[in-house]
């Protein structure tokens, strides 16, 4: 259906299976999604490093075109040690094979 709409990006906004999410689209839709802003907020680094790398590692990854940021919007009470660990997970598991 997305290539009937004329859809060549998606926003997740919301928590999804991005692996699922990318597995209904395609590889030639560019996906964007990462942890969700409640996680951001209100959890420790850590979870967010491994919220961050179960996405990455779902599968949404494949044939390229995902991009990594927050859910959401990104509000000015997030930790910066939050977003430190996103980049830290990006950095460690968010290569392209």
């Amino acid at each position: 259906m997305h290539k009937e709409l004329g859809v060549f990006s998606f926003d997740t906004g919301f928590p999804v299976d991005h692996g699922k999410l990318r597995r209904e689209l395609g590889n030639d839709v560019e996906i964007f999604g990462g942890p969700e802003v409640a996680m951001l907020v209100g959890g420790t680094p850590a979870e967010v490093y491994e919220r961050t790398k179960s996405i990455l590692q779902s599968g949404v990854m494949q044939g390229g075109r995902f991009i990594l940021r927050e859910a959401n919007n990104l509000p000015p009470c997030v930790p910066e040690a939050n977003l430190s660990a996103m980049y830290q997970c990006c950095l460690d598991h968010g290569n392209y094979e």
